[in-house]
């Protein structure tokens, strides 16, 4: 088994081991097969996380619907590219299938986490993996030399929250100067970041959130060619009800109901 120490590990692992318990229920959301295969080749502690409900259901439901918006993109732009930043041990290339035999898939993380991907997780025919912070321009730059003309579909799965506002905004123009394609990601608002350690799986973590976001819009105010094209809650999801109670609060009450969403953006 391979044994995890540094402190890097805990946000690739626990969303890994969201999937992994999505993945033992009965009626799975995501069904990821890759983390049945990689979490029993791992010595980590992750019994602590085990009762994290509203983790592994909102994990599994973010993970089907970005995979669902990537299948759409290269559907809409077979000449174009997908680029997953912070990467961790997500199986999305081989979740998505024979829909992007064609498509070529950089996986971006730092150089510990490549690492670690390369031996559990390697690369199929079409996949790069990039040992770099996502803050970095010297990919960006390599990317767009790479495929000077190529729409690409960029991926931010459980990222932003843990940044500064400042460098996820440094971020986003960078890549709106550079590219043209579409972004995926999720935000946590101000409710769900001042109440971080209080998560279900980040309060037996040393990791804890940084970047609030209340306005679907506010990313549209970084760069003239960003433009928002829909936002997602938990609530939009039938199957988010398995979170149990705290489903009903969200319905209930809008603070609790807007603090988590998922963003699909335009670059133009």
């Amino acid at each position: 088994m391979l044994k995890i120490q540094n402190a890097v590990s805990e946000t690739l692992l626990i969303p890994l081991y969201m999937k992994y318990l999505d993945a033992q229920q009965s009626r799975p959301i995501l069904n990821d097969l890759a983390a049945l295969r990689l979490v029993p080749q791992i010595d980590y502690d992750f019994a602590r996380f085990r009762t994290a409900r509203n983790s592994r259901v909102g994990t599994a439901l973010r993970a089907r619907y970005f995979d669902q918006v990537a299948a759409d993109f290269i559907r809409r732009y077979p000449e174009g590219i997908v680029a997953i930043l912070g990467c961790g041990l997500d199986s999305r290339r081989e979740r998505l299938g024979s829909t992007a035999d064609h498509t070529p898939f950089y996986q971006l993380d730092l150089p510990d986490v490549i690492a670690l991907r390369e031996t559990l997780l390697p690369p199929q025919a079409n996949e790069t993996l990039i040992p770099a912070s996502a803050f970095d321009t010297d990919w960006m730059e390599q990317l767009r030399q790479s495929h000077p003309a190529a729409p690409v579909f960029f991926i931010l799965e459980g990222v932003l929250m843990y940044f500064a506002e400042a460098q996820v905004r440094e971020l986003f123009q960078q890549l709106a100067q550079r590219f043209r394609g579409e972004i995926a990601f999720d935000v946590a608002g101000t409710f769900m970041v001042k109440h971080s350690d209080q998560h279900d799986a980040l309060k037996h973590a040393r990791a804890r959130f940084d970047f609030a976001c209340d306005d679907d819009r506010q990313m549209e105010s970084w760069a003239a060619n960003l433009h928002l094209v829909s936002a997602k809650r938990m609530t939009d999801f039938p199957e988010a009800k398995d979170i149990g109670l705290n489903y009903w609060l969200m319905r209930l009450f809008p603070k609790i109901r807007h603090a988590y969403r998922l963003l699909h953006y335009r670059i133009d």
